[in-house]
């Protein structure tokens, strides 16, 4: 039988490691309170093997409490075609419907949010194993069906149309990770998702759009 974590490269598996560690910590509190990195150090949460692991592979740690929406980047690693973030969960997401001929606007008025840039990440859900990301500098997509890892090609051609050149694209965990760095220009990114979003993945103007973000469910 698989161990959990048999997908994952060797790194990945002990970043997973260190999250389980940090977050079962952070559990011990009623409030499941954020940890700074000399807590988890000084409470030997984490090993000196854990740290010089974070040490010699770049790791980058932000604390987060366990019910943050975007605590996915409590812990970041680089690799050699783009990099890794693991984190809690945190609280399920509110799925949202809209429709694409409204999306534009609704990217723009998402991105104008006034919270801090690394906590606005829109996330549209093609399905349960597919989907795609809008934050302030970035347009990432994740795939894992054979369906929708055939919409690379497409995708790759309009977002060269836009001079944008992808930061990351490649295999990992078992599917395939397409990611675009894009000017922190609300509207320029609006305009680039939703040709990214019809013309790249083929959906119509009349298609309803699945999508949810922590910036939003806080905010209600």
């Amino acid at each position: 039988m698989a161990e959990p974590y048999d997908i994952f490269s060797k790194p990945q598996q002990m970043l997973h490691v260190i999250l389980t560690k940090i977050t079962a910590y952070q559990h011990s509190f009623s409030d499941g309170r954020a940890v700074e990195l000399e807590e988890l150090k000084r409470k030997r949460v984490l090993s000196p093997e854990d740290i010089e692991f974070m040490s010699s592979h770049s790791v980058t740690y932000k604390p987060h409490r366990v019910s943050d929406y975007h605590a996915v980047d409590m812990l970041h690693m680089p690799t050699d075609g783009g990099c890794v973030f693991v984190g809690p969960g945190g609280p399920p997401l509110r799925k949202r419907r809209g429709r694409m001929a409204e999306f534009e606007s609704l990217v723009v008025r998402f991105l104008k949010i006034l919270r801090p840039a690394d906590e606005l990440l829109l996330h549209i859900e093609f399905s349960q194993d597919d989907g795609m990301g809008i934050a302030p500098e970035m347009i990432c997509f994740n795939f894992k069906s054979a369906t929708w890892l055939e919409r690379l090609q497409f995708i790759r051609s309009v977002a060269a149309g836009f001079d944008l050149h992808p930061l990351q694209d490649e295999e990992i965990q078992a599917g395939h990770t397409l990611t675009y760095c894009i000017p922190p220009d609300p509207a320029r990114t609006a305009e680039v998702a939703v040709a990214l979003l019809s013309q790249g993945c083929g959906l119509a103007e009349e298609a309803e759009i699945i999508y949810s973000a922590g910036a939003l469910d806080e905010s209600s």
